[in-house]
């Protein structure tokens, strides 16, 4: 009974997908993104797999045509290479390690660069830009068990940039008043002489485009990122920029054939690709230690990469981030799959993640509450602090598991390690203040590319 409902299932997404979707394969599509199942031959295991995914937004092989979701015309993909043999793809070389380097195969490894680090990515809301939702965090001390035990066990806050980073409303411009008040959030929470990373949060209307941007396009938009990443290290000189989920989870796949990204990723001070899944119940591990080592590898492995992991999934129904994965998993998928990926250069040193972060987002909590303007203080801390208790058991894990990658290697005293930051008992931003002197070179900018609003569906989008 259940294969004749699983068939009939497949029969009529198929019909649809045949009578609702033209009659053509995306010129960006090949035979190896429509062979969905790891075999070689595009057969009903690609569609049964397709299917059992449907209406699923993610970075994931059931998404042919790599537009975030999955739905009927990732199938209508496949019907086009229906029956095809697809012949296994060849890794791929390139000139800085090409050849294996001639060492004793079991030589100890050497390993460039520090141990991993775990660092506090979590949107407290005392770092929003609104100012009520920063106050009533700061009142109710949210996350205070999380902020302790971080700076218990060393483990500093990375600060994040949200809105667009240099371009601090995300419009494709960088005006007089952007830069201003993006000089006043460093003033705020990156101090001189500060050489650790920081995220720059640029998801603003390019976002979407970079996905099947031209390569005149993607230089137009890598440039405009690169003119924000100058004026952040010209303020900050020792710290170590970069945008949050860059490259995409697209961008790191073998049959990926579109513009390529390394140009802004080498250019970066830090990268910091995301690790997101919404897969519940199934082992993304391979594939998302695959997406950080090829990260390594787009930067040679001369770029520090702190990997993004969020311990969140979907309601498959409302679409809403309102389920924790179970922690094994997550740590299986996310933060285990980040700290064993590895690349090797030329010289034989082998390269791994400068860091994990978690990245968490209380303002969840008010999103997914209709009564949220009823709830009382204590109410609104009890909501709280079950997220707190959460992260708290989070970080202990990632602490201890983080412990095991350490090789303790000459290379761990290339840096002393900074004290870790604590919040600010009130955020700066409520203090007035006289503007700054603007850099010469930092001028406003109107870039020509255009396209639509982001989605958002990378969990941020509009949600700051």
């Amino acid at each position: 009974m259940n294969s004749m409902k699983n068939g009939a299932h497949v029969a009529a997404v198929i019909t649809v997908a045949l009578l609702g979707v033209p009659d053509v394969a995306s010129s960006e599509v090949t035979p190896q993104h429509a062979n969905v199942h790891p075999d070689n031959t595009i057969d009903i295991l690609d569609l049964l797999q397709i299917v059992g995914s449907m209406h699923e937004y993610c970075e994931c092989p059931e998404d042919v045509n790599g537009d975030g979701q999955v739905n009927v015309t990732d199938i209508r993909q496949v019907i086009m290479f229906w029956g095809q043999t697809v012949d296994p793809i060849e890794p791929e070389t390139d000139d800085g390690a090409s050849e294996i380097p001639d060492v004793d195969q079991h030589a100890e490894t050497v390993y460039a660069g520090p141990d991993p680090v775990l660092l506090d990515g979590i949107y407290y809301d005392a770092l929003s830009r609104n100012r009520n939702r920063a106050e009533l965090g700061i009142e109710l001390e949210q996350g205070w068990r999380t902020r302790a035990h971080n700076r218990e066990y060393g483990i500093d806050v990375l600060p994040y940039a949200y809105g667009g980073g240099v371009d601090y409303n995300a419009d494709m411009t960088y005006s007089a008043t952007d830069l201003q008040r993006f000089e006043d959030w460093l003033d705020e929470h990156v101090p001189n002489g500060y050489t650790d990373p920081v995220v720059l949060d640029m998801e603003g209307e390019w976002w979407v485009r970079m996905s099947n941007a031209t390569e005149s396009e993607m230089a137009e938009i890598i440039d405009f990122y690169i003119q924000g990443l100058e004026y952040a290290e010209a303020l900050r000189p020792n710290a170590k920029f970069g945008y949050w989920g860059l490259p995409k989870k697209h961008m790191t796949v073998d049959h990926y054939t579109g513009p390529s990204m390394a140009r802004l990723l080498q250019a970066s001070g830090a990268i910091f690709p995301d690790t997101y899944e919404t897969n519940p119940g199934r082992d993304d591990s391979t594939r998302l230690k695959k997406h950080v080592e090829r990260c390594i590898e787009l930067v040679r492995g001369e770029v520090p990469v702190y990997t993004q992991m969020f311990p969140r999934h979907r309601n498959a129904e409302t679409r809403q981030w309102c389920y924790y994965f179970d922690d094994d998993e997550f740590l299986r998928d996310q933060a285990r799959a980040s700290l064993d990926a590895r690349w090797v250069d030329a010289r034989g040193r082998t390269h791994r993640v400068a860091g994990i972060a978690v990245w968490d987002y209380y303002n969840y909590v008010r999103l997914y509450h209709d009564d949220w303007h009823d709830l009382s203080n204590r109410e609104i801390s009890a909501l709280w602090n079950e997220i707190d208790a959460r992260h708290v058991e989070l970080y202990g894990a990632l602490r201890r598991l983080v412990s095991e990658y350490a090789v303790a290697g000459d290379a761990v005293a290339d840096g002393a390690k900074p004290v870790a930051r604590e919040l600010p008992a009130r955020p700066k931003r409520f203090a007035q203040r006289r503007p700054a002197q603007k850099l010469q070179k930092a001028q406003s900018v109107k870039r020509t590319v255009r396209t639509t609003s982001s989605s958002g569906r990378g969990t941020r989008g509009k949600t700051r």
